[in-house]
């Protein structure tokens, strides 16, 4: 296949909502590039919850409004068109597990799955902040909650920025 079949052939499977990715594009080439690269893989949809995670928290300034919610509309179209890419946990034994004792939290972990948000979810059911009061897990979730978060660790590592400790400092 020729680059430029190739080329073609990609641009048929970007998004209808031209007016939405044309304006992402305009403001941030970069972004632009990615999102038409990454489109209809299960990649874009990893990709598109950082951006908007960063925006977010704030690490990620000088998104106008009209991007964020271009962005938004994206990924939701995205989402719609190619629902067999999303994130989905349903049939791991270690959700089953943790979703037939706890319906709530299961429920909290499958819809937290492939985002960052994640972490910081099965960070708070590990860790007692209510100072002591937690009853605790029964030892097979404990287990089927670390051996999810080691999942979610691997699958999307590209959520979590390396940290090098050697070259922080304490101030």
């Amino acid at each position: 296949m020729l680059k430029s079949d190739k080329l073609s052939q990609n641009h048929t499977t970007m998004p209808n909502n031209k007016s939405a990715f044309a304006q992402v594009s305009d403001a941030f080439p970069m972004f632009g590039a990615n999102i038409k690269r990454l489109w209809g893989t299960k990649d874009f949809t990893t990709y598109i919850k950082a951006l908007l995670q960063d925006a977010r928290d704030g690490s990620k300034t000088g998104f106008p409004e009209g991007v964020l919610s271009a962005l938004i509309r994206l990924s939701d179209l995205h989402d719609r068109k190619f629902p067999e890419l999303q994130p989905c946990i349903d049939n791991n034994e270690n959700f089953k597990v943790v979703n037939e004792a706890f319906p709530r939290i299961g429920s909290k972990i499958s819809a937290c799955w492939g985002t960052a948000e994640f972490n910081p979810y099965i960070s708070s059911l590990l860790h007692d902040s209510r100072g002591g009061n937690r009853k605790g897990f029964p030892f097979e979730t404990l287990m089927a909650l670390h051996a999810l978060s080691e999942q979610h660790n691997k699958e999307y590592a590209q959520l979590y920025p390396l940290i090098d400790v050697w070259t922080q400092s304490d101030t």
